[in-house]
């Protein structure tokens, strides 16, 4: 008698007993690409440029967007890139050269056989809580084939991040990646075009 109790009032209250607590949201997913690129006034360079995956701490190149204060670093909650950052800047920056056209060719390292190689490692690409700024800090060497480094330089870009919102967030950090991206294209172009008048002379 009692179990058929038991039972009768299982089923009385089995519509509206959750046991499992509800999923959560599915996270925001954001993308890092090239958009609008402007064309370089340089001279065009009769070279292929391959670029790098970049290197770097696997927290700001995985698939977070990162927050930092002081030492210490915290993922943005429920927001996440549409790909690993490593391979999106990679991209971005292949993009980002074909579009200024001063190489005759710019494609991922290992593509194809390439005249120049640009070796990069990613030191910041986060937001930082002190100054409410995305900033991207990338060293970024010029190798020419046979490993000979042409020039090296530290690109360093910043974007305003007015309030603590994942979509504010993470477009500052595209547009810094971006503004990035625009810069070590230009370097590598000059750097390119120098070395090979240097060779050129030589010759």
């Amino acid at each position: 008698m009692m179990r058929a109790l038991l039972l009768a009032s299982l089923t009385a209250l089995g519509g509206c007993i959750t046991l499992l607590p509800e999923p959560p949201p599915p996270p925001r997913t954001f993308i890092l690409e090239a958009q609008n690129v402007t064309a370089s006034q340089g001279a065009p360079i009769d070279a292929v440029i391959g670029v790098a995956t970049p290197n770097g701490e696997r927290a700001i190149l995985g698939g977070d967007l990162i927050w930092r204060t002081g030492d210490s670093i915290a993922y943005v909650d429920q927001t996440q890139w549409s790909s690993r950052a490593s391979d999106a800047l990679q991209q971005m920056l292949v993009e980002t050269m074909v579009r200024q056209g001063r190489f005759r060719a710019a494609t991922r390292a290992g593509e194809a056989s390439a005249d120049f190689e640009v070796r990069w490692e990613v030191l910041d690409f986060e937001v930082q809580e002190e100054t409410m700024t995305a900033r991207f800090v990338a060293e970024v060497r010029l190798v020419r084939r046979g490993r000979q480094i042409v020039a090296s330089r530290i690109i360093s870009t910043e974007a305003p991040v007015s309030a603590r919102s994942s979509q504010i967030a993470a477009d500052a950090l595209a547009r810094a990646a971006r503004e990035g991206s625009a810069r070590i294209g230009e370097f590598a172009a000059d750097a390119a075009a120098e070395a090979l008048a240097s060779a050129a002379a030589e010759d």
